[in-house]
């Protein structure tokens, strides 16, 4: 595809598919692959264009621009935000578009400097700050975090059109650009949400509160379709996705145990925790989806972990549970460690180093055992829950 698609007068998307796209950003699984949108405004004394696409598509895409503007008469180039899949086509376009201000937040401004090693004008702007394109204006969102500190949205006022950057999109590439066209893909849109958004739920909360309410003509995220119609089911959605999980205090011990050693050592820290009078959920890894483990990080104001050491490491299971805790918006800081071991032991102190890495408070040292826990072992698995459950009852 090699034309731009109007999506109303003078405005156009002219974004690239990458339908072939098995892995983003060396990350996450694409299952459908994925679009890098763009799009252009025309006003009657200004033409903007919103983002821009990965370096590698930047020949389709300035084809695309060309189709429905000279880039020499480009006034402004608008990043919502400086990740390379959106402003990697930038140092390039800005050779073709001589007349052109880059206008971002201050953020993105500081990070673009450290992409883009020549100078170029550049305007930040703030949270409702407005560029006028002569008729049409375009009003600047504030919304950090969603997902890096640059981020803003890109409000087409008279045209009542969203540029969301990459809250509200997916990885889905398809023939049609448009949602209403498409079969259902809500799941990739959820999953696209659980592997960039979550860890930001106060911020996105925030975000949603400042376009919650307008009624859209247009919905036009970075990735995946553009929604004509239902422009409010997605803002809904990620309202509903990052809203807090109500509860009383709560505790998780997340465990494995290939013999069974460790299991019965994480009974003992569930009695300890129960004792202390807080609720607590105890979760084998192994029986669990990725999305329960996420949700119970999320609704738990502590999180222990049990674990046996093999081979002088921690297994690799526990080691993505323990990687899931930089995916989510964690209610509760406090931690602990167990586990059974046979010839070594190290599992438990890598556990904590993970642990206090990333600002856990960690009230009680580890626990373990080799082999089977005798009773004495037991009754320090049952004190390390209830010195953990103590420690979240103070808050």
């Amino acid at each position: 595809m090699t034309q731009a698609i109007e999506l109303g007068k003078g405005l156009y998307w002219i974004g690239v598919k990458d339908p072939t796209l098995q892995v983003f950003d060396d990350l996450f699984p694409t299952q459908f692959g994925t679009t890098y949108n763009s799009y252009v405004v025309k006003g009657a004394t200004g033409c903007a264009i919103i983002d821009t696409v990965k370096r590698k598509r930047f020949d389709e895409f300035l084809e695309k621009l060309r189709s429905v503007q000279d880039p020499a008469e480009v006034t402004h180039i608008v990043v919502n935000h400086s990740e390379p899949d959106h402003s990697g086509s930038l140092a390039l376009l800005l050779k073709h578009c001589p007349k052109a201000t880059v206008v971002s937040s201050q953020a993105a401004r500081t990070f673009l400097g450290n992409q883009i090693h020549t100078p170029f004008a550049a305007q930040v702007v703030k949270d409702g700050d407005t560029v006028d394109l002569g008729g049409r204006t375009l009003k600047f969102l504030a919304a950090p975090f969603l997902h890096w500190p640059d981020t803003m949205f890109t409000l087409l006022e008279e045209d009542r059109v969203l540029f969301s950057c990459d809250a509200f999109g997916a990885h889905f590439s398809a023939d049609s650009i448009f949602a209403d066209e498409l079969p259902d893909f809500s799941g990739e849109a959820r999953f696209y949400f659980d592997c960039i958004m979550r860890p930001f739920k106060e911020r996105i909360t925030q975000a949603v509160a400042k376009v919650e309410g307008m009624e859209l003509t247009l919905l036009c995220p970075s990735h995946g379709p553009i929604y004509r119609k239902e422009t409010a089911e997605p803002i809904l959605n990620y309202k509903k996705w990052a809203a807090p999980k109500a509860g009383g205090k709560k505790v998780t011990v997340f465990y494995l145990s290939p013999h069974g050693n460790t299991e019965t050592m994480a009974e003992a820290v569930v009695r300890g925790a129960s004792d202390a009078g807080v609720q607590v959920t105890l979760c084998h890894i192994n029986h669990a989806s990725i999305s329960d483990i996420r949700d119970l990080m999320e609704e738990s104001d502590a999180l222990i972990f049990g674990t046996p050491t093999i081979n002088r490491d921690i297994p690799k299971p526990m080691w993505d549970v323990l990687a899931y805790l930089s995916t989510v918006t964690l209610k509760g800081t406090i931690g602990g460690a167990f586990g059974s071991y046979g010839w070594s032991g190290e599992a438990c102190k890598m556990v904590e180093e993970r642990l206090k890495g990333i600002g856990f408070k960690l009230p009680a040292p580890f626990v373990r055992t080799p082999f089977l826990p005798k009773p004495e072992v037991i009754a320090e698995c049952e004190a390390l829950g209830r010195t953990v459950a103590e420690e979240v009852l103070k808050k």
